[in-house]
């Protein structure tokens, strides 16, 4: 993983790309959007040397098009009802990673706004006491994974770029998840995130959700103890150590300043309160 640096992008590819991933760093990740064994194609990803782009979710709208179908085809697949297509709202951020133009994993962040967040329908209580307490919440959600791709690091990279632009852009102390109970052993033992709140039933999905939670004041001591160290700490579970050194993080925070949104738009109140990381 580093920085986009790379000779063989072209200029375009620069302009719009964060980070990069390479595909033959891959690793299956267990449990969480995968739940098959074998799926053709994950071999001959493993083999390949080429890098997964790092980019904003564009205007565009092919680009939109094409990340609200990945979403829609994975909790389709996993027998969740639909979800509305993925809005592009100024309390939101959106990561893609993209290969040769296709999209292969989506990730966002909703930052607190009037409109609410996604989790205050399933937890309006728990999410309400976050704000009695002063804190100033996101939620990261609309997470889906190509099933040919199975990448800690990819992963990593994403939950790793969006923390940054709500901790140290958006001024976030707090980061909340509504999961699928069964993958909860994933988010714990990998990013650490602590159930807050007992099972309940998500009505936008049709299945159940479990709230979990991590503070960005956490998720950045755990990054200065382990990111980048990935080589010399094989046995750590966590996926910190796929994080970006701490050396690289200013120049990537720039970035997300200068082309990410600010929320406060009042358009934000009518936003659908879609997102969900099943």
């Amino acid at each position: 993983m580093s920085l986009t640096d790379s000779r063989h992008n072209d200029i375009s590819d620069w302009q719009q790309a964060l980070a990069e991933v390479t595909v033959m760093e891959s690793l299956r990740l267990q449990a969480m959007c995968i739940e098959q064994d074998e799926i053709e194609g994950i071999q001959d990803f493993a083999e390949r040397k080429d890098k997964f782009q790092i980019k904003l979710l564009s205007g565009n709208q092919q680009e939109k098009r094409e990340t609200s179908l990945l979403i829609e085809k994975r909790y389709a697949w996993r027998g969740y009802n639909s979800v509305a297509s993925l809005d592009q709202l100024p309390n939101r951020m959106t990561l893609n990673a993209e290969l040769f133009g296709n999209i292969y994993a989506t990730l966002t962040v909703n930052i607190d706004s009037p409109a609410g967040l996604s989790v205050d329908e399933t937890y309006p209580d728990e999410v309400a006491d976050f704000r009695r307490r002063g804190k100033r919440i996101c939620e990261f959600g609309k997470f889906a994974v190509e099933p040919s791709v199975r990448s800690k690091r990819l992963l990593a990279t994403l939950f790793h770029m969006l923390y940054l632009y709500a901790y140290r852009v958006q001024g976030c102390t707090d980061i909340l998840i509504e999961i699928n109970p069964r993958h909860r052993f994933f988010y714990q033992r990998y990013l650490e995130f602590r159930k807050i709140a007992t099972e309940r039933s998500c009505e936008r999905v049709g299945a159940p959700a479990l709230l979990m939670h991590i503070s960005c004041e956490y998720v950045r001591d755990r990054l200065a103890e382990l990111a980048g160290r990935w080589r010399e700490l094989p046995d750590e579970k966590s996926i910190y150590k796929y994080g970006f050194p701490r050396e690289q993080e200013d120049s990537l925070i720039l970035r997300l300043i200068q082309e990410g949104t600010v929320p406060d738009a009042e358009d934000a109140i009518e936003a659908d309160h879609a997102s969900m990381v099943y």
